[in-house]
């Protein structure tokens, strides 16, 4: 989920805006098209590999306007390009296929779209809430590494001499750290594990109990909104990839940034911006390195010395091994 996500899914649902800002809980009278699964001529008996598929051209058409983005273009997944996000999903708890075959919708690719990958919410039978996916096809032929380091280095405005650069090692593609992340977004809508997954979905729809029950307002005090011991230097005017207007910190500044996350409770900059990125991160950080045994560390280099950030030594550490016991949860 892009951390404007929850913005374009409110263009889709504009007249569900007011209801779910005032707290309403009544039923919606009506979604709009790409808000029903319906749209999608969803078929539960298809297999993941069919619903990994060229996006349909009304929601195309919703991202070129959102983002405007003319030039956004469909993307029809090659037999490789299938087989690596399914190899990709199956090294993920058994959970997320578990979910992914019951709850997700379609998988898609978008050539140029801003970001790595988009999820959003539609709504299906029994009032069930369901997701797709959207990737940026670059993930599949860049590095992982190389994938985290665009990532971290489009928050800030570059100069001579500095930089920021993430070792996520070398045996993955950025497909891994798009789909762990973006899938985590989908079992959140799917089951509900967070309070809430995107803030401009209809109140109605969200969980009457979460999975994690009180956990994530142990660093929040709202969906956005940090507490005050959990907040750092510079977290509010962090974007990513233009969005946002951004980037909007300068890379001198980098070294108070990271100063601030390290003693945060947080995995990452993404990860400080909601507490669905902030679930998001926890889950796919802990399970690169730890199942798959890779690394994650920040790197930061100024133009006469550099340092290394990593991230689970923190206390985002701990408080990832209990998002990932949450997950286990999910029936």
């Amino acid at each position: 989920m892009r951390l404007r996500n929850s913005s374009f899914q409110g263009l889709l649902c504009l007249a569900l805006l007011l209801p779910a800002a005032q707290g309403c809980t009544r039923r919606p009278a009506d979604l709009p098209a790409l808000g029903r699964l319906e749209t999608f001529a969803f078929n539960p008996a298809s297999s993941l590999e069919e619903r990994i598929t060229v996006m349909p051209p009304a929601l195309l058409e919703h991202y070129r306007d959102w983002d405007k983005r003319p030039d956004y273009g469909s993307y029809k997944p090659s037999a490789a390009d299938k087989a690596l996000l399914l190899e990709y999903l199956r090294l993920l708890p058994p959970v997320y296929e578990r979910v992914f075959k019951a709850r997700c919708a379609g998988i898609y690719f978008v050539s140029g779209l801003m970001g790595n990958g988009v999820t959003t919410w539609v709504i299906g039978p029994e009032d069930k809430v369901y997701f797709n996916i959207t990737f940026n096809p670059a993930v599949l032929k860049a590095g992982l590494s190389e994938t985290l380091t665009q990532r971290e280095r489009s928050c800030f405005i570059p100069r001579a001499g500095w930089d920021v650069r993430v070792d996520a090692g070398t045996r993955y593609k950025g497909l891994l750290y798009a789909l762990f992340h973006e899938g985590t977004h989908g079992l959140d809508y799917a089951a509900g594990v967070s309070p809430f997954c995107d803030d401009t979905m209809p109140k109605y729809y969200w969980p009457g109990k979460p999975v994690s029950g009180s956990y994530f307002y142990k660093a929040w005090s709202d969906y956005s909104v940090p507490l005050k011991r959990s907040d750092y230097h510079g977290r509010d005017k962090i974007t990513f990839y233009g969005l946002g207007g951004g980037p909007k910190i300068d890379i001198t500044e980098a070294k108070y940034v990271y100063e601030g996350l390290k003693k945060s409770p947080f995995m990452s900059l993404y990860g400080s911006k909601s507490w669905a990125e902030d679930l998001a991160e926890l889950a796919t950080f802990a399970i690169l390195t730890g199942k798959l045994g890779q690394p994650y560390k920040i790197l930061i280099v100024y133009p006469d010395s550099r340092i290394t950030l990593e991230p689970l030594r923190g206390e985002a550490g701990a408080r990832a091994a209990e998002a990932l016991s949450y997950l286990d949860k999910v029936k």
